[in-house]
């Protein structure tokens, strides 16, 4: 889970052993890579290559399956209750092991715990200062809430204007321990902000070496070229557009969202890449939600197509497929094995014709 608009917080305001295809995708110094559409082969992937790509032209490799914080530090699903700082310290541990080196925050996740340090950008400024890897560098994505009165939740001053969006960077990176972020984001566009505010609020971002790469939430096609027009005459990439993307909700497709990312050279990042636990082994069988009972005949094919694929999950399967269609899922984790399932969605790809298959069912649905 990531960038979906905050659900709960903006409530709070009213408002088989394949290895992977690259899918390769701040200043505009850096080759960008050309789009991937859905190219998906198999051989034998080994822990010597890693499962990478770029995001967008931005230079910073990361790999291909990240994890989102959303409910890390937040006492209303379960934090400090259900799950501790300490578990989330083995989950982080298990991630990075497992190779992933793309975890995604925001100022607003688990802002209950500001105070005592265990918000999600606490925590995660915690566990990657202590597991900094040369070899393989961790990259850190937050992102700047567009509500004026966010201050209400995080403190500071009430939200206006460009100096706004850097003084909430700096609280950010002082939550996290660290004079710069990899990837700063606008968590969604919002009326009070301008997109040319928010443009001129990331270029200072990067002059003043606070963040090495920029990107955006929730943007649909036509917010999607604003921005990144914007940014395009400043010299600057925009290296990510974080959405809601799944195998059972496939908007970025059917807008043409996808497509245009693609074209511009920007990562997706799709947050809920497993619909709230839809998309897994859990209601293959029966029982969950009515969208569960919708999704049955398409779960089971993705349990087989799993089978066949060298014994996968239905949850490896629907993230595998989302990175086959050029995006890194981001979900979330609260427990060492869920991060081990999600890790082994990495390391192999879905077939073109498992992926047509897929695709072929859903128009049934």
């Amino acid at each position: 889970m990531g960038c979906h608009a905050c659900h709960a917080h903006t409530h709070a305001f009213g408002t088989g052993n394949r290895s992977a295809t690259g899918l390769h995708g701040s200043r505009r110094c850096c080759v960008g890579r050309k789009a991937v559409r859905t190219h998906c082969k198999a051989s034998s992937a080994t822990a010597s290559t890693p499962d990478t790509t770029v995001l967008g032209k931005s230079g910073l490799t990361v790999s291909s399956l990240g994890i989102g914080t959303l409910q890390w530090g937040d006492t209303q699903c379960g934090y400090g209750s259900q799950y501790s700082e300490a578990q989330l310290q083995d989950v982080f541990a298990a991630a990075v092991e497992g190779g992933v080196t793309f975890f995604d925050t925001a100022e607003v996740y688990g802002y209950q715990s500001i105070k005592s340090g265990q918000s999600s950008e606490n925590l995660i400024g915690k566990f990657a200062n202590k597991s900094q890897s040369a070899s393989h560098p961790l990259i850190v994505g937050t992102k700047f809430f567009t509500v004026p009165w966010t201050n209400l939740l995080v403190g500071g001053g009430f939200r206006l204007g460009r100096q706004s969006m850097i003084d909430a960077l700096h609280a950010s990176l002082k939550r996290m321990d660290r004079d710069k972020i990899d990837l700063y984001q606008i968590h969604f566009p919002f009326p009070f902000f301008k997109q040319t505010t928010l443009a001129d609020g990331l270029q200072e971002a990067l002059d003043l070496g606070l963040t090495s790469a920029v990107g955006v939430c929730n943007y649909n096609t036509s917010q999607l070229e604003q921005i990144h027009g914007l940014l395009d005459t400043k010299g600057i990439f925009l290296a990510t557009n974080q959405v809601k993307y799944n195998v059972l909700e496939r908007d970025p497709e059917k807008s043409g969202l996808l497509e245009k990312c693609h074209e511009l050279g920007v990562t997706l990042v799709a947050h809920s890449p497993l619909q709230q636990g839809i998309l897994t082994d859990k209601y293959v069988s029966g029982g969950g939600p009515k969208a569960a009972e919708k999704a049955r005949i398409l779960l089971k094919l993705m349990q087989f197509i799993g089978a066949v694929s060298g014994g996968k999950t239905v949850t490896q399967v629907a993230l595998n497929y989302l990175m086959c269609k050029g995006a890194v899922p981001i979900p979330g984790c609260k427990s060492v094995a869920q991060v081990q399932e999600h890790v082994g969605a990495m390391g192999w790809r879905l077939e073109s014709n498992e992926i047509a298959i897929i695709d072929e069912k859903l128009q049934t649905l």
